[in-house]
């Protein structure tokens, strides 16, 4: 061989060492790829708003101001997320919800308190389970709820690993004390939310009680269910018992006889659906539709002012979403995104 090519040979070789060593130094993992907003915020009667951003993979916990001024709550590990937060209705108390990004039978979820008058940040219990959403209590701000995945499985081979096997579950601050409310271990259950007026709950899951075949199964309805704490085994659908839509998220209004929920509104042309926001009168049984993202919008939350505060995600069926808080008048209209960045 000659003594240029050798020379060429071994240029190459330690340019391409170069680039492995290089790789190695600098590769970014998937989870430090993740960016921006995610679609979990809580807002209080005073337009405080806590969100949640990943910064290079790091979930963050933010509060915003009025006037959108941004300020560091918490940051945890790039292998850690939070999955829920929440405001007690006095505003004193901030919880939020800690477990591994990579759920399995093993994660544990902790529930942090931030006592907002002294920005001091608490563990205040931890659960041997995954902890998918949690809500003070209106009426006692010493009173957690909060939705509990008793497994993390795949109950179908065409689907992925998740939590199932879900129940009510709540936190008793003074005492320290976790109690079970339920025992159904439902597939699945979301969008939990307590009354103000009485011992109640409000989750919404599938009507599948009276399933008893694999087609029956397939028309089971998603839908809004009361839940009375006294007698769980008594909860009664609170939606349209009759509507052929799906509900997903929703935000009950008691003193105009409405619920906001989450529905599918069209299709794009690619075949995704589009998710958009309705009303529904529980006494007229009348319904509307409020927004036309024609994207998905999503965890309809009461602000100040009697503002309806919601997630849109911009890139909904994509690899990667993009969130942003927007907001409107209770009974729909010109919708106003709601600068979080400042």
């Amino acid at each position: 061989m000659k003594k240029p090519t050798i020379w060429i040979v071994s240029s190459i070789a330690i340019i391409t060492i170069g680039l492995v060593i290089m790789g190695f130094m600098f590769d970014v993992s998937e989870n430090e790829k993740q960016n921006g907003l995610t679609g979990i915020y809580d807002v209080t009667i005073d337009g405080i708003i806590a969100f949640v951003e990943f910064e290079r993979g790091k979930p963050s916990l933010y509060q915003s101001d009025k006037d959108g001024k941004k300020e560091l709550l918490a940051q945890f590990p790039v292998d850690q997320t939070i999955v829920d937060v929440s405001f007690s209705n006095d505003g004193q108390i901030l919880s939020y919800a800690v477990t591994d990004k990579e759920m399995d039978m093993d994660s544990n979820t902790e529930i942090h308190f931030i006592h907002m008058d002294t920005m001091q940040d608490e563990v205040a219990f931890t659960e041997n389970a995954i902890v998918t959403e949690i809500a003070f209590d209106p009426k006692d701000s010493s009173l957690l709820f909060y939705l509990r995945a008793d497994t993390f499985t795949n109950y179908s081979p065409i689907t992925g690993e998740r939590p199932h096997d879900f129940d009510v579950y709540s936190f008793k601050v003074d005492m320290k004390k976790s109690e079970r409310h339920t025992h159904m271990k439902k597939y699945a259950m979301s969008s939990l939310h307590v009354s103000s007026d009485d011992d109640t709950v409000f989750v919404q899951m599938t009507d599948d009680d009276d399933v008893q075949s694999a087609d029956d199964v397939f028309q089971a309805k998603q839908r809004i269910f009361q839940i009375p704490l006294s007698d769980p085994e008594e909860k009664e659908i609170i939606s349209d018992p009759s509507g052929h839509e799906d509900i997903y998220d929703f935000l009950i209004i008691p003193e105009r006889n409405e619920i906001i929920f989450q529905a599918v509104s069209g299709t794009k042309s690619n075949g995704i659906f589009q998710y958009d926001l309705f009303s529904f009168n529980y006494e007229t049984f009348e319904t509307e539709q409020l927004t036309t993202m024609r994207s998905n919008a999503s965890k309809p939350l009461r602000g100040p002012d009697d503002q309806i505060y919601f997630i849109v995600d911009r890139r909904f069926g994509e690899r990667q979403p993009d969130y942003h808080l927007y907001k409107m008048k209770i009974d729909g209209g010109e919708t106003m995104e709601v600068p979080l960045n400042h």
